[in-house]
């Protein structure tokens, strides 16, 4: 894949890109969703600011009353975005290479069917226990914004940034 550039991604790879580091949170965090992921994805991308908005959260984006379930997908899909926003700023900061293959290796998600050139293979992408706690800090603002509550919230930070990666914190 192509490498980020100062103007981010092409939105084709950006949006396979946080699809494929959304998905694992939402298998682990509710399994439910599994069936309904892609076309709740569909629903995202078609207007990505109605998950944080509760006039707006109606349609496909809710199941029953929003006060009962709120869906993951929208909210792990916003989390992803602002994530990858931050370590990718981050990285351009520090004058690193920031590759699809490298964003997916440094958050562990699956990579994609299609194999990269050599230098994506090759490319990584290293953050401090700092960086990772403000990506864990970023990932829990979103969910809440997005109307989840708190200690779900939390489960869906740790969920995408794992544990381990904080100097043994564990919530």
């Amino acid at each position: 894949m192509r490498a980020v550039t100062e103007g981010g991604m092409r939105p084709e790879l950006d949006r396979s890109l946080l699809v494929d580091l959304a998905r694992p949170v939402v298998a682990r965090i509710s399994p439910g969703e599994d069936e309904l992921f892609p076309l709740l994805t569909e629903a995202y991308f078609a207007d990505p600011g109605a998950f944080a908005e509760p006039a707006r959260r109606g349609g496909p984006l809710a199941f029953g009353l929003p006060e009962v379930l709120v869906l993951l997908t929208p909210v792990a899909l916003a989390a992803m975005t602002e994530a990858v926003r931050y370590v990718v700023e981050l990285a351009m900061r520090k004058g690193h290479r920031v590759t699809s293959a490298a964003l997916r290796r440094a958050f562990r998600a699956a990579p994609p069917q299609s194999v990269g050139s050599a230098s994506d293979a090759q490319a990584s992408l290293e953050l401090t226990v700092q960086e990772w706690s403000e990506v864990r800090r970023i990932v829990e603002q979103v969910a809440v914004r997005g109307g989840v509550d708190p200690d779900q919230a939390a489960l869906i930070a740790d969920a995408v940034v794992g544990q381990g990666r904080l100097s043994g914190e564990v919530r």
